[in-house]
């Protein structure tokens, strides 16, 4: 288990077996009253903010080292300087990440032989996770597609087929998380109205009266955490978001098989698309 800092430095973690948190998030139900009946009315269910709590061990190799360390670490986990992660390898092979800060546990309490000693101290720090899912930790990148090009691994993909009038690709894309999964689209002009629509949610994304010039990038952002949320901006002239159609959707991948159809117009041999995206899971 690793402890990345907002900076990106890494920190390997000793954490002792009584851990807790790390599996389904807790779940919150919207309910209601029924006038002149009893129980409740079921609006809607929701997954919350998470705590968890690693018990770590600070090992020094001297009192001098282990003072070191503990500082190091109490400077690395301070939740002001913002979002960290954690980071677990599984025993199936594959690597999770949550964001999330330290809450509390970083004061170490010092009682001897119980949670420190002259070359050891326990901290039992309780991070706290305002997305509640654990993603991968690199991104699944699918294409990039150009005129004449060969199709990338698209989950699967059928033909794509991008001609001097248009663009349009029908992929089935797999979302293997638990939840929505929001991806990250780049389109390299020349090209003219983009539109990509999600048949099997309904959902549906449409940048209509904007012509792409070659060699500018138009970058969709789905999603809605981060330090960019919900962004549409474009490489040479900025913020598009005002251009959106307005029955626009900043659509998600949902769980399992989503059809997926794109369209866009004008393209040249030096049109490109390519989507990325991380899934999200209930449990590391």
């Amino acid at each position: 288990m690793t402890w990345i800092d907002p900076d990106g430095i890494e920190t390997i973690l000793a954490v002792e077996w009584d851990v807790a948190g790390r599996f389904s998030p807790p779940t919150r139900f919207e309910e209601e009253g029924i006038p002149d009946q009893d129980g409740m009315r079921l609006r809607a269910v929701h997954h919350d903010a998470r705590d968890f709590v690693l018990p770590l061990w600070i090992e020094g190799s001297s009192e001098a080292d282990l003072r070191t360390k503990m500082r190091n670490l109490v400077s690395s986990m301070n939740p002001l300087r913002g979002d960290g992660r954690i980071r677990v390898t599984s025993p199936v092979g594959d690597q999770r990440e949550i964001v999330c800060r330290a809450a509390s546990g970083l004061e170490m309490g010092e009682r001897l032989n119980e949670t420190s000693g002259p070359e050891v101290q326990r901290a039992a720090v309780v991070f706290r996770a305002w997305e509640p899912y654990w993603q991968e930790s690199t991104d699944s990148v699918s294409g990039p597609w150009t005129v004449g090009g060969s199709p990338g691994s698209f989950f699967p993909i059928f033909p794509l087929r991008l001609a001097s009038s248009e663009v349009f690709a029908s992929v089935s894309v797999v979302n293997s998380g638990d939840v929505d999964a929001w991806p990250v689209w780049t389109i390299t002009g020349p090209g003219a109205n983009p539109r990509l629509r999600n048949l099997t949610t309904g959902k549906d994304f449409y940048l209509p009266l904007y012509t792409i010039q070659e060699g500018e990038v138009v970058t969709i952002d789905t999603r809605p955490t981060g330090s960019t949320r919900k962004t549409v901006t474009s490489s040479t002239v900025g913020n598009l978001y005002g251009k959106l159609s307005g029955t626009t959707a900043l659509w998600p991948f949902a769980p399992g098989t989503n059809a997926v159809s794109i369209e866009m117009g004008a393209a040249t041999s030096a049109t490109s698309i390519q989507v990325a995206r991380r899934h999200r899971y209930l449990a590391v």
